[in-house]
């Protein structure tokens, strides 16, 4: 993948997950403000070109992969294949690459869509599947923790703490990336952060339950009046999460899995983000 490619590269991406919003009977989500798409594809050619891969015809880009590797820890950032060209080996061959990428990393992460063909091959990559659920909806009564504030500088720190707790990798500027793409990030000063974009959850990560459910529920109350929240993610070991989103009188639907395999640490209380994991 060169820097040439990142503006195809989000249409691509766009593009795919629409596709399958449609045969999964689903509205398309909005496709939000390419930049921070931009952002976050230049981020990863930066820090990980090895693991950036593209394939192409013709018609211009057909597929793109997106492996990245974070002190021993691999993730699948982006997967997608362009509709006209799916089931044809360009996904499986992306795949590849990325992996290969990650060769010798301790655990590996992958946030996978309900697409059946997707699951299969992360499923004979290896991981194991957490079947996950997605919580959206206008959230009823939203009440923020006093104690939750703006992300600061000095919070890396404790971030880089959480982390290493929950997933055992940090994210170091990964998050400044996030911010960077138009996210708010916040702090539970001593016990956790989260990130979102108006209400949808790109991470949440805390050394216990209690403090992540805070923090989510600060995310409910820093919404815009009307917005519509989105959490994804929620897998049997988030039930703190699922609680929160109950609570909220939030709509859960079954979303994909999480896949994981080696040595992710805990994973909870934890809800990962798909491009930087």
């Amino acid at each position: 993948m060169r820097d040439d490619d990142v503006a195809a590269a989000q249409e691509l991406m766009v593009a795919a997950f629409a596709d399958l919003d449609r045969r999964l009977h689903q509205p398309p989500a909005p496709p939000g403000d390419p930049a921070g798409g931009h952002v976050r594809l230049r981020r990863l050619l930066a820090t990980d070109p090895g693991g950036c891969w593209v394939g192409e015809d013709a018609g211009g880009l057909a597929g793109v992969g997106i492996g990245i590797l974070r002190d021993g820890l691999w993730g699948l950032s982006l997967l997608v294949v362009r509709p006209d060209l799916q089931s044809a080996g360009i996904g499986s061959a992306l795949l590849a690459r990325t992996l290969e990428y990650g060769a010798g990393a301790r655990g590996g992460i992958v946030l996978a869509s309900p697409d059946p063909r997707a699951l299969r091959a992360y499923a004979r990559a290896g991981f194991t599947l957490h079947p996950s659920l997605t919580a959206t909806g206008v959230p009823r009564n939203p009440m923020a923790c006093a104690d939750v504030r703006p992300f600061e500088s000095a919070d890396h720190d404790l971030a880089a703490a959480v982390d290493g707790a929950v997933r055992g990798a940090p994210h170091g500027a990964d998050l400044d990336a996030l911010a960077a793409g138009g996210n708010e990030l916040l702090t539970l000063p001593g016990r956790g952060y989260a990130a979102h974009l108006a209400g949808t959850v790109k991470m949440i990560a805390a050394f216990d339950d209690e403090a992540a459910a805070a923090l989510l529920r600060s995310v409910f109350a820093r919404m815009p009046a009307g917005k519509e929240a989105d959490v994804s993610w929620l897998t049997g070991a988030q039930q703190w999460a699922i609680d929160v989103a109950v609570a909220a009188r939030l709509e859960l639907r079954f979303g994909g899995a999480v896949c994981l395999r080696g040595d992710v640490g805990p994973f909870r209380p934890y809800l990962p983000g798909g491009a930087y994991l």
